[in-house]
């Protein structure tokens, strides 16, 4: 486990080697607008921090597109068709799964980004953030003819480009656990996320040039996670002890 400690720790060696540290930040399963999301995009506001929405497309409306549109540093990507489990019971849960047909598969997935388009979403990335953050191979193949640049899962990633003219960026802590019901994960469990992932890259256990990845889910947010988050991205944000990445600059390397 980590304290608060542990990561000014941490940030502190980054930057005695000259270093500022990169992260960036992924909130999942919108769909509408909705008081949770306007509490996500004030807090994203005030601690001047881009945030990249994975947005549900299926039901997906004008609603959406009309409060984005007033959200600063607010962009998006497709989040799966309808964020529903395609796999087999026993099987880890996945729309985009190995299991499922390929062409069922590239039918929602183009189906989901044309209802993104046609909604008007501003801001809107050529990039999808995997449901349960899964997908299989055999769909990320295809991610070059359905126009897709960007990808994120969770953990560190094997590869900046699982395959050609496609970069990965994964997210690497969370403060809800998800087994027995979304409930806040604790301060110091929360930490040694971040911190961890912190370690790995400075010291090449990972990829260094992958950006720690923040991810949070406004609709199943409560008091406690509104909160440490706040803090977080206060302690993040305070005297420019990190960088904040936007998606869009890897977009601008190709």
């Amino acid at each position: 486990m980590a304290t608060w400690s542990d990561l000014e720790r941490e940030l502190s060696i980054w930057h005695a080697a000259g270093v500022t540290p990169t992260f960036w930040w992924r909130d999942d399963d919108a769909e509408s607008t909705s008081p949770a999301l306007d509490t996500l995009l004030a807090l994203a506001q005030r601690h001047s921090v881009p945030i990249h929405l994975a947005v549900v497309p299926k039901s997906v409306g004008p609603a959406l597109a009309n409060r984005l549109s007033h959200a600063a540093d607010t962009y998006v990507l497709q989040h799966g068709f309808a964020h529903v489990n395609n796999e087999p019971f026993g099987a880890r849960a996945s729309e985009v799964g190995e299991h499922r047909d390929i062409d069922l598969q590239l039918r929602d997935l183009k189906d989901g980004w044309q209802r993104l388009v046609q909604a008007q979403i501003p801001n809107l990335l050529p990039g999808f953030a995997a449901p349960w953050n899964r997908i299989a191979d055999k769909t990320v193949a295809h991610f070059p003819d359905l126009g897709y640049r960007l990808l994120s899962t969770c953990h560190a990633r094997k590869s900046p480009s699982p395959v050609a003219g496609v970069t990965q960026v994964n997210i690497h802590f969370d403060p809800i656990r998800w087994k027995q019901g979304p409930k806040f994960r604790g301060t110091e469990a929360t930490l040694e996320g971040v911190v961890e992932h912190l370690v790995q890259r400075r010291t090449g256990l990972v990829d260094k040039t992958e950006p720690t990845g923040l991810s949070t889910h406004h609709l199943q947010t409560d008091d406690t996670v509104w909160s440490f988050t706040d803090q977080l991205l206060e302690r993040l944000t305070h005297k420019g002890a990190s960088e904040w990445i936007r998606l869009s600059s890897f977009l601008d390397q190709k």
